[in-house]
């Protein structure tokens, strides 16, 4: 059963060696297993690994492809942005952001921020 197995975000990408560059310096992601020029596997917290490999053709999808679980959303967002990662502002029914920030119905807080070739990703506050 996979009940108790690892499971983790597989991510394409146009340029890996643009994505490199995000995940491991913009994002502050250990590069884990360097397969190039075709993929790469970032290790993230608690042992958890994302692999990005090399899709020439890579579309973006429009939903969130990852999520980062974080105990401080603005302060990650203020450190990210730091480091010229791009943020999303979303105004939509339910969730309206503020500084790059949405509160949730639940209360916690959100915010999405895209790759180089446009993939979503999320912060969620625990």
């Amino acid at each position: 059963m996979l009940a108790n197995a690892p499971a983790g975000p597989v991510i394409a990408v146009r340029d890996l060696d643009a994505a490199r560059r995000f995940y491991c310096d913009a994002l502050g992601l250990k590069l884990a297993r360097d397969m190039a020029p075709e993929a790469m596997m970032c290790e993230a917290g608690n042992g958890s690994l994302i692999l990005v490999y090399r899709r020439p053709n890579h579309e973006p999808s429009a939903a969130t492809i990852a999520g980062f679980q974080v105990a401080d959303v603005a302060g990650e967002v203020a450190d990210l942005k730091s480091r010229g990662v791009k943020f999303e502002d979303i105004d939509q029914p339910g969730i309206k952001t503020e500084n790059h920030i949405a509160t949730m119905p639940d209360g916690t807080r959100s915010a999405w921020f895209t790759d180089p070739d446009g993939n979503i990703i999320a912060l969620g506050e625990t």
